[in-house]
């Protein structure tokens, strides 16, 4: 794999940033889109590329600490074009076959703001920063800003979606979490972000056959329950585990309210699945990006191949 990364800041806006201009003059194919502006004025960008007709939506960075994946996306995005124009073979696969088989639609950064006040390159003293702070004064026993998942507004945008959003708010209300939190609170009402209003309105738009939601921990999937798994999923989870290595589990029925992978199941009844990435306590180190990039690229190349 390419190594883009030449320090141990996790991913960013800005770094994001300069990997679109890098990808808009090198690999020109890739059409950006900007899918809106979240509450502080950072883009959440969509990325597509590929010519078949099974359209594949990966999603990354909905929790502010666990961007990890974002990098891991941005390795393969870039390891993928350039095998792509050298007709090369990505984990084991024909590039162009790949890109002629699929339709593949990126979101590397649902959760910008988060992800900047996580990496800890929100200025001490700014607005943005004072608002997280004391929200995070409220929670003690949340390590800041490096606890942080919410985007800065304190909503959990993986618990936003209207998807059983009612018992989320339950169970984390009686978990003791109502109001603006650096985790767990599901907002006022779903939908009530700009990042989850914009990702859920761009993919109804695309309409995909299958979506992958990437999130830290644990080096496992999680596919939809099973007494309502649409076709196919068992088969694609499968291949999913034998390609990178991870176990295929079954959700915690307390964990499946409110995410982008329920919303999705839900409204579409296609393949979701979520991939937890890596091992330890987020924010994970950089130094399991080179593990967590080879695991994600086989997956995404058993996805495509679908």
């Amino acid at each position: 794999m390419q190594n883009l990364i030449s320090d141990p800041v996790s991913m960013t806006s800005c770094r994001q940033e300069a990997y679109l201009l890098r990808l808009r003059r090198q690999f020109p194919f890739v059409y950006v889109k900007t899918l809106t502006r979240t509450a502080f004025g950072r883009s959440v960008y969509a990325l597509q590329f590929g010519s078949g007709s099974r359209k594949l939506l990966i999603t990354a960075g909905h929790h502010a600490n666990e961007t990890i994946t974002s990098d891991a996306v941005w390795q393969w995005l870039f390891t993928f074009c350039n095998a792509l124009l050298d007709g090369r073979t990505v984990c084991g696969a024909e590039a162009r076959e790949l890109y002629h088989n699929a339709m593949v639609y990126l979101v590397p950064l649902v959760n910008p703001d988060g992800a900047d006040l996580a990496a800890g390159v929100c200025a001490p003293g700014s607005p943005e920063y004072r608002a997280a702070a004391d929200i995070a004064a409220q929670y003690p026993d949340i390590p800041f800003p490096s606890g942080w998942k919410a985007n800065l507004r304190g909503v959990d945008l993986n618990l936003n979606y209207p998807a059983r959003w009612e018992a989320a708010r339950r169970i984390k209300k009686a978990q003791g979490v109502s109001t603006p939190a650096p985790r767990d609170f599901t907002g006022f009402s779903p939908l009530d972000q700009p990042e989850t209003a914009a990702l859920a309105a761009f993919t109804r738009c695309i309409h995909p056959e299958l979506m992958l939601a990437l999130h830290t921990q644990g080096s496992v999937i999680y596919p939809g329950p099973d007494e309502t798994a649409p076709p196919g999923a068992h088969a694609l989870a499968q291949a999913f585990s034998d390609a990178s290595g991870y176990p295929v589990e079954p959700v915690p029925p307390e964990s499946a309210n409110a995410g982008f992978k329920d919303w999705f199941l839900q409204v579409f009844k296609r393949p979701a699945f979520t991939i937890e990435a890596g091992l330890g306590e987020n924010p994970l180190p950089t130094s399991q990006l080179p593990e967590i990039t080879r695991a994600l690229s086989a997956i995404f190349t058993a996805a495509m191949q679908w």
